[in-house]
C-alpha cells in the first residue's frame, strides 16, 4: 500500500507538533459547532464566514508546519466553502457532513504523520479528486450526490513524490547611508529606552524588525528594508504619551488612539523617513477599514504597515511583555494571524507571513 511522508514536518520539535494537533482539534471543533448550528438553528452567511475562517486558520497552521499534502486537500475544501459564501454553491446538509468528514480524514492523516512519519496515499488522492470534481461541477443539484460519492469511497491509490524544501538564507544585511545609520542608531536607542518603561523587553523592537524583514522578503513588491527598519524601531514611540496619563483611563485611551500619528510625526522630524512615517501612522489600520486612527481600508494602507502589524502581533503573543512568557504556543500566534486573513490583513500577505514562519522553523531546527 502506497504511503506519503512530510519529512520537514517529521523533523520539527515534538512540542511544536503537539501544538499543531491541539490547534487542529480546536479548529475542527469550531467547524463542527458551526455546522451543527446550521442544522439545528438554520443557515446564515455569517455562520459560513466563521466556518471559512476556522478552516483557513487550520490550513495556515498546516502550511507553516510543512504539511503541504494536507494543505492541498484543505485548500480544495476551502474553495468549496468559499463558493458557498459567494452563493454559487448551495449549502446542503450533505455538504456539511462532507466538510466534517474531510477534516476528520485530514486529522487522521495528520495523526499518522505524527506517530508513524507516513500516511496512506489512497485517502489523500480520493479526497483531492473528489473535491476537485465537486468544485468543478456547474450543476448545483449534483453537488450533494458528488459529496455522497466522496463520503462512500476512500480506496484509490497512486504514488507520490516528495518535494524537497530548498534551504534559503534568512536575512540579508541592510545597507544604510551614513546619515541613515546615524538615525537608525538613534531610533534603536529610543526603542530600547521606551520598551521597558511600557513593560516590554528592551529587545522587543529588534525581534519585530527581524520578523518584518522575513515577511517582507516573501512579498513580490517589497517595502524598502531601510524604511521598514525605522518603522519597526519607532512604531511605538507615541505610546510614551500614555506614561503621562497616570490613572486617567480616558486620557490613556485617547493617547493610545493617537499614538500612531505621534510616532509618525517624530519620524517626519527626521529628513528622509517619510515612507517609514506613513507605515507607522497606518500600522493600526485594518484591511476591512475597522482600524485606527483614520479607519482607512484595503489598498489605501501601505503594505509595510500590514507587515509591521503582523510582526508586532506575533511577537507580542509569543514573547509577552517581559519575554518571560515565551512558553506560549507559536502556533496559537500563527492561528491568530491567519484568522485575520481578509479582516485585519490582506490574504496574500498572510500567506507571506506563513512562508516567513516556515523559514524560521527550518533555521531553528538547523
Amino acid at each position: 500500500m502506497s504511503h506519503f511522508a512530510c519529512k520537514e514536518f517529521s523533523a520539527l520539535e515534538k512540542e511544536l507538533k503537539t501544538d499543531l494537533i491541539e490547534c487542529f482539534d480546536e479548529a475542527q471543533q469550531e467547524m463542527e459547532a458551526v455546522i451543527n448550528s446550521i442544522e439545528d438553528e438554520g443557515f446564515s452567511f455569517e455562520k459560513l464566514d466563521n466556518l471559512f475562517r476556522s478552516l483557513h486558520s487550520m490550513k495556515g497552521n498546516c502550511s507553516v508546519c510543512f504539511l503541504d499534502p494536507l494543505v492541498d486537500v484543505l485548500h480544495r475544501l476551502e474553495e468549496i466553502v468559499d463558493g458557498m459564501r459567494g452563493g454559487y454553491i448551495a449549502y446542503h446538509y450533505t455538504l456539511g457532513e462532507l466538510i466534517n468528514v474531510v477534516v476528520e480524514q485530514v486529522g487522521l492523516l495528520l495523526q499518522d504523520l505524527y506517530q508513524h512519519h507516513g500516511a496512506e496515499h489512497a485517502t489523500l488522492m480520493v479526497l483531492q479528486k473528489g473535491l476537485d470534481e465537486l468544485y468543478a461541477h456547474e450543476d448545483t443539484q449534483q453537488h450533494p450526490f458528488l459529496a455522497k460519492k466522496i463520503l462512500a469511497r476512500f480506496s484509490d491509490e497512486t504514488d507520490v513524490e516528495d518535494e524537497p524544501q530548498p534551504a534559503q538564507p534568512l536575512l540579508t544585511e541592510i545597507e544604510y547611508t551614513l546619515e541613515q545609520q546615524a538615525d537608525i542608531d538613534e531610533f534603536l536607542k529610543f526603542s530600547q529606552k521606551l520598551n521597558p518603561l511600557l513593560g516590554y523587553s528592551s529587545e522587543r523592537s529588534e525581534r519585530i524588525l527581524k520578523l518584518c524583514l522575513l515577511i517582507n522578503a516573501e512579498t513580490t513588491a517589497q517595502t524598502s528594508p531601510v524604511q521598514l527598519s525605522a518603522a519597526a524601531y519607532m512604531h511605538n514611540m507615541g505610546m510614551a504619551m500614555i506614561l503621562k496619563c497616570k490613572d486617567d483611563p480616558v486620557a490613556k485611551q485617547q493617547a493610545k488612539q493617537n499614538h500612531p500619528k505621534v510616532g509618525a510625526k517624530l519620524l517626519r522630524s527626521h529628513k528622509g523617513w517619510e515612507e517609514a512615517a506613513d507605515i507607522v501612522e497606518a500600522h493600526k489600520e485594518r484591511f476591512d477599514g475597522s482600524g485606527y486612527p483614520e479607519g482607512i481600508v484595503g489598498g489605501m494602507i501601505p503594505q509595510g504597515a500590514f507587515v509591521l502589524s503582523m510582526a508586532v502581533t506575533f511577537i507580542d503573543i509569543v514573547w509577552g511583555k517581559t519575554a518571560s512568557e515565551y512558553n506560549k504556543s507559536a502556533l496559537q500566534a500563527v492561528q491568530s494571524i491567519n484568522f485575520e486573513s481578509g479582516k485585519g490583513f490582506p490574504p496574500h500577505l498572510v500567506e507571506c507571513f506563513n512562508g516567513a514562519i516556515r523559514k524560521v522553523l527550518v533555521a531553528k531546527r538547523k
